[in-house]
């Protein structure tokens, strides 16, 4: 009777790291997306002007 038992914890368990993968890269991707691109996009502007006004 330990089998079954052990093999429903190893289901278990290998869908809780499936999910928390999951969702951690929807969670980076958001924060990719919506804060480092965002910022990334202000700072090249941001050393163009600057450029431009040394040249």
């Amino acid at each position: 009777m330990v089998a079954p038992i052990q093999n429903m914890l190893a289901k278990s368990m290998l869908t809780h790291i499936a999910i928390s993968l999951t969702i951690g890269g929807v969670a980076a991707a958001a924060f990719w997306n919506g804060v480092v691109l965002p910022n990334r996009a202000i700072r090249d502007q941001y050393v163009a002007k600057e450029r431009a006004a040394r040249a």
